[in-house]
């Protein structure tokens, strides 16, 4: 069997530079690209391994592709919240996506998803959103260890605590601007992987209500039925692994 190994992307300090951020969608990708850009001298690449919302792809012998050369970061949303922000994303954005606008029917029907700033893109079918969820996790939660330099973060935690981003150095050296580590105050743009925008522009003018997440608020957006719905078909294994309760 091929055995895959990445060299990491370096400074001539020895310091890591680029690093790939991954997760799926709405699950808080731009807001890990703030907390790293703006506190380590490292860029933050969104299509590193293709996709960003579609965890990592197989690469077979012969394909004549090769994984990228850096350290990976992904980012998990509790599913309770993440069907909640998929779905408002969808009715705000109506981009990437072909799905039921009524919420009931939104959570329990299929989703197709694909890359809407790239042509002709190809298109991924899921029975529901959270299968989305299942699939995306378990891909990035599985990935081999010994080949793949890769750690997660449950947005949560990070809402919480900006400061366990500094767990990101367990994948090598990156260097710090500053001791003090500087968290976005407002809602982050939605960030292509070829925006034009400065780290200074990543965030709007709304304010970012982070107690809507901390104090899990989303929560009474759901009825009985569809808490029930989520928890049935969240993987317990994922859910186990990023430590989330199953309701």
């Amino acid at each position: 069997m091929t055995r895959l190994r990445f060299p990491q992307w370096r400074k001539q300090n020895d310091a890591l530079t680029g690093i790939a951020v991954l997760g799926a969608f709405r699950c808080g990708t731009n807001f890990v690209k703030y907390l790293l850009e703006r506190n380590y001298e490292v860029t933050a690449h969104f299509s590193a391994f293709g996709w960003k919302h579609a965890g990592v792809p197989i690469f077979s012998g012969g394909s004549n592709v090769e994984y990228p050369k850096m350290p990976a970061v992904f980012v998990v949303k509790n599913p309770y919240a993440f069907v909640l922000s998929l779905h408002k994303h969808f009715i705000e954005n109506r981009k990437g996506m072909i799905a039921q606008e009524d919420f009931d029917k939104f959570l329990t029907s299929p989703l197709v998803l694909f890359d809407s700033q790239l042509e002709a893109s190809p298109q991924l079918r899921f029975s529901n959103p959270v299968q989305y969820w299942n699939f995306v996790y378990w891909n990035l939660e599985s990935l081999d260890k010994e080949h793949f330099s890769c750690i997660g973060f449950n947005y949560e935690d990070l809402v919480t605590d900006p400061g366990r981003i500094r767990d990101v150095e367990r994948l090598g050296r990156f260097a710090r601007r500053g001791e003090e580590i500087i968290a976005p105050e407002n809602q982050m743009r939605r960030l292509g992987p070829n925006s034009k925008y400065t780290i200074d522009e990543y965030q709007t003018a709304t304010a970012f209500d982070r107690d809507y997440y901390v104090g899990r608020k989303y929560l009474e957006r759901l009825t009985r039925a569809q808490t029930a719905f989520i928890s049935a078909e969240a993987d317990p294994w994922i859910m186990q692994r990023r430590g989330y309760e199953t309701l």
